[in-house]
């Protein structure tokens, strides 16, 4: 704001004239010297967080690549290990006996399971 504005909005609301030589004015340039250097200060601070804040940024986007890629080569190896562990278990749960005659022997254990059951169901009528 300029002096005359400033001398006109205090003449209008606190009806008092004031000279462009008035005390007062050196308490303005004052202020506004205060406020320019605590602006800049501020600035400069402003730019150097956000600086840092950058290169926070870019470090932890480098850890977590290394750690991403950690964690793949790990799950890689452990789904190697897996394939390379289940690859003998498929075969040992085969035991050689071919799949018609495990049916049958399915067919024949639930057989003798109901006919054990009929069993205990007449026995305990009897009782």
């Amino acid at each position: 704001m300029e002096k005359k504005e400033i001398i006109e909005e205090i003449a209008k609301k606190h009806h008092i004239i004031l000279d462009e030589t008035d005390p007062i004015f050196a308490v303005v340039t004052a202020n506004e010297l205060i406020l320019n250097e605590f602006s800049s200060k501020l600035d400069k601070l402003a730019t150097k967080h956000k600086s840092d804040l950058e290169s926070f940024k870019i470090t932890i986007l480098k850890e977590l690549r290394e750690y991403s890629k950690d964690n793949q080569e790990a799950l890689k190896s452990l789904m190697r290990n897996e394939a390379a562990l289940s690859a003998p278990v498929v075969t040992k749960k085969d035991d050689g006996v071919p799949k018609k005659e495990f049916k049958k022997y399915l067919l024949w254990g639930i057989f003798f399971q109901v006919v054990f059951l009929l069993v205990g169901v007449i026995i305990g009528t009897l009782i």
